[in-house]
């Protein structure tokens, strides 16, 4: 994708609920988003704390990224709870295991022989969740200002959308 002058968009609205277990990613990920003026990034380390994290909180986020291969409640068993509790918000899956499934057999994807990305986006929407785009690990700023870009048109408040 092609990225248009960024230093005037306003992304101070989006609220992003980042869930992965990747500690340097969370921090990495989350200082480039609040750095491209994203109004909030709060992070979860595994679907559970994610899950509890979407089930306290009263102002949703309105963003989701998620990564597929954590421990305790994996990303694809994370999608499908946040389906069953009517998430409206937009979603972007990450994974480093794309084309090649992890050999911890504790994950289901070990066993799959195929596009993870691909398989876990049909079934998020299939379960009705917008999912946005997948994009394979690792996460640079060039992919982060793709998520961006994505993210700006549905989210924008309605008078940015009509600035001349």
């Amino acid at each position: 994708m092609t990225h248009p002058e960024t230093e005037n968009i306003n992304r101070s609205h989006l609220k992003i609920l980042l869930v992965d277990d990747d500690e340097f990613l969370l921090d990495l990920m989350r200082e480039s988003l609040l750095g491209l003026g994203v109004g909030s990034v709060d992070i979860a380390r595994n679907g559970l704390e994610g899950l509890g994290f979407y089930k306290r909180t009263q102002d949703k986020p309105n963003v989701v990224i998620c990564d597929l291969c954590m421990p305790q409640l994996g990303g694809m068993e994370f999608l499908s709870h946040l389906a069953r509790e009517g998430c409206k918000a937009d979603v972007l899956i990450i994974s480093g295991h794309n084309h090649v499934p992890p050999k911890n057999t504790h994950w289901n994807l070990a066993y799959y022989n195929g596009p993870v990305l691909n398989l876990a986006e049909k079934l998020a929407r299939i379960q009705g969740l917008n999912v946005k785009a997948t994009f394979e690990k690792p996460i640079t700023h060039e992919k982060l200002m793709d998520m961006m870009q994505l993210l700006e048109h549905k989210n924008a408040p309605a008078q940015q959308q009509d600035k001349a």
